[in-house]
């Protein structure tokens, strides 16, 4: 990525220093331990630090989602560390629009001033969507609600609807339930329904516990995340209309991401031009049907249709190679040999004995081979070898009984010549 820096802005290179750079030199396995046990030479060491950092800058509530597939993707590529900020959206396209992360995350798709603050600076934007939540409105069934506006929503979640014959329902309290503070539920809610009211007294439960909840109250109504709706509580949903007049919409596949239904948004991924490189391979995770996106659906998210997916991959410019193994160099006076393995360990079965042997470690990812560890001496001992009886050795074993008989022999005799 092209980044004009002035010499004004001194900060921003340690934010830079952060961000992706080419593949360059993998670095060094740090921990390399040996021990030689049984005749064997084993070694152990650790990974060296990650070669490919990624800056995401985003919202908190994409963190939330983005967070699970961080992890599994950094955990299988151990030679990339991805880095997500939280904040706002605005937040995250004015980092990345500065030149402080290397790609955009937020709950929506980039706006037309953000689009034009970034190609002012000479970024080229290319936005692909990863994903989408949508947040389920419960009632207990008893109720006999089909559905309910934003408008009503926003008044019984800031307390100013107390009772359901306000909001087309029979006149019973409403009991309102809802999801953990800082939840993603929660967090949409508060931005999308709320806008900026306090919510009202409210239980909050877990998203599995609110329809049970709700179910236990006469005048209860809750909401969750819509992929983490328990099995047997789907009689308890209700659709949801953006206006007063408007059509209840449920969240479902369709829905969700033609944002029809009012409490639902999606993921966007911004980059500079089409990404490759790192980058490319960071967000082709993302969208892998059985790694990212299952992930997101794993954890209550909405995953791309398969026409969508493809769709978004047709972006990516390019990916790294990036597979990750190692080099054993092992060397005898002045001879060396080479192994190759894809773990952090490795066994020496048959090593020579008797000589002190050197091992050394190296990485190699994509290709490319890194530093070798510090070298560490072995020495396996010989084994004693057997002691085989010869010719000469028969009988040995008698020769004690002979000198004690002699000795006896001996005695009998002094003995019986002072007697005479």
């Amino acid at each position: 990525m092209t980044r004009w820096i002035t010499a004004a802005v001194l900060t921003a290179l340690l934010c830079l220093g952060a961000m992706t750079t080419a593949m360059g030199d993998p670095g060094t396995p740090s921990g390399a331990a040996l021990e030689v046990e049984d005749g064997k030479v084993m070694l152990t060491w650790s990974p060296p630090p990650p070669d490919n950092v990624i800056v995401q800058s985003g919202c908190t509530a994409t963190n939330l989602s983005m967070g699970p597939v961080a992890a599994a993707f950094m955990a299988e590529h151990p030679s990339f560390d991805i880095s997500l900020t939280g904040g706002t959206n605005a937040l995250a396209f004015t980092s990345w629009t500065s030149g402080s992360s290397d790609i955009a995350q937020a709950s929506r798709a980039i706006d037309a001033v953000e689009r034009t603050a970034a190609e002012r600076e000479g970024l080229e934007p290319v936005d692909i969507m990863v994903g989408a939540e949508a947040v389920a409105v419960v009632v207990n069934p008893a109720l006999g609600i089909p559905g309910l506006n934003m408008e009503q929503l926003r008044g019984i979640y800031n307390g100013s609807i107390e009772s359901w014959s306000d909001a087309g329902g029979p006149d019973v309290p409403v009991q309102p339930v809802g999801a953990q503070w800082g939840t993603n539920a929660y967090n949409l809610v508060s931005s999308m329904v709320l806008s900026g009211d306090r919510y009202a007294v409210m239980s909050q439960y877990d998203d599995a516990d609110v329809p049970n909840e709700v179910r236990s109250r006469e005048g209860g109504i809750g909401f969750l995340l819509s992929g983490k709706l328990p099995s047997g509580a789907e009689d308890m949903v209700i659709g949801v209309s953006a206006t007063e007049s408007g059509r209840y919409v449920e969240a479902d596949d369709e829905t969700v991401f033609s944002s029809a239904y009012p409490l639902s948004r999606t993921f966007h991924l911004v980059t500079d031009g089409e990404p490759d490189g790192a980058v490319g391979t960071w967000i082709g995770y993302v969208l892998g049907a059985d790694e990212g996106q299952r992930i997101l659906a794993d954890n209550g998210f909405f995953a791309l249709s398969d026409s969508d997916r493809e769709d978004a991959l047709g972006r990516i410019a390019g990916t790294m190679d990036e597979q990750t193994s190692f080099y054993i160099y092992r060397t005898i006076g002045g001879e060396e040999e080479r192994f190759i393995t894809n773990s952090t360990s490795f066994v020496d079965e048959t090593p020579p004995q008797g000589v002190n042997i050197t091992y050394e470690i190296s990485p190699v990812i994509g290709g490319v081979e890194g530093e070798r560890s510090s070298p560490m001496v072995a020495f396996v001992p010989a084994e004693a070898e057997a002691v085989i009886p010869g010719p000469e050795q028969e009988g040995s074993d008698l020769l004690p009984l002979v000198a004690v008989g002699a000795i006896a022999a001996c005695a009998v005799l002094v003995l019986s010549i002072r007697k005479r």
